[in-house]
């Protein structure tokens, strides 16, 4: 199902955050790329993530840290977001940057 239609002139984004659990197999990369073009997210925050080749989205740009534990976060955002100071923990457990003024963070917990 599609989402629903963002209001016009108004700044809404439309923000996920997935643990994907280590994803190796092409097909659940293309389940995941399908996901995030399916509802035209601006902002998707990853957990677990190991290797940095199935994180490549058409339109969006991935700000990936895999740390000392091999498992990592990213955050991929659409390309028309012009990110800055974006900052990543040595361990991968965490990455932060800022959009517009407001500081994201994207946080994997086990």
């Amino acid at each position: 199902m599609p989402p629903p239609p963002r209001p016009h002139g108004t700044n809404v984004l439309s923000i996920a955050t997935l643990n994907i659990s280590d994803i190796r197999a092409p097909t659940r990369a293309q389940m995941l790329a399908e996901f995030i073009r399916t509802h035209d997210f601006d902002i998707i925050f990853l957990q677990e993530v190991t290797i940095p080749d199935v994180l490549s989205f058409r339109g969006y740009e991935t700000y990936l840290n895999i740390g000392t534990s091999m498992r990592g976060t990213a955050i991929v955002a659409k390309c028309q977001h012009q990110f800055t100071n974006v900052l990543t923990l040595p361990t991968g457990r965490a990455n932060a940057a800022t959009l517009r003024g407001i500081r994201i963070i994207n946080v994997y917990a086990p």
